[in-house]
């Protein structure tokens, strides 16, 4: 009868310290990947350096921030779309993205590409301010 009370304060202990393994790795990579967003967020890093690539995009009318963010990062003109939506989020270009034809290079960062397609950027290939 001892021995087994001995085993099973044991076995509690042993399934406490995994729990507690458990709690703490689950810590330790939710922050990481907190910290590795955040830095995203605020990086500005383009894709690839200049010159990069010339990538046409359609945007269609009524499309969403989301829908957005899933087709340049599809195009391979941003890395996480996630980090793309909130980017656009916290930015002055905040709501004003705007339906049309653009040419948007794999070096150009997430904040230019942003200028572009609310039609402040320069570089919009149909000339109308993507409308």
């Amino acid at each position: 009868m001892q021995a087994k009370k001995i085993l099973t304060r044991l076995l509690l202990m042993l399934l406490k310290v995994l729990l507690a393994v458990i709690i703490v790795t689950g810590i330790y990579h939710f922050g990481e990947y907190a910290y590795h967003f955040g830095h995203s967020l605020y990086d500005n890093r383009a894709v690839s350096d200049p010159p990069g690539r010339d990538v046409a995009v359609v945007i269609p009318e009524g499309c969403t921030v989301s829908q957005i963010a899933k087709l340049l990062e599809a195009k391979g003109l941003i890395e996480d779309e996630k980090v793309f939506r909130v980017q656009e989020r916290t930015s002055q270009y905040h709501g004003q993205l705007k339906a049309g034809n653009y040419v948007l290079n794999t070096s150009q960062s997430a904040e230019e590409m942003l200028a572009i397609l609310s039609g402040h950027g320069e570089d919009v290939a149909d000339g109308d301010g993507g409308t």
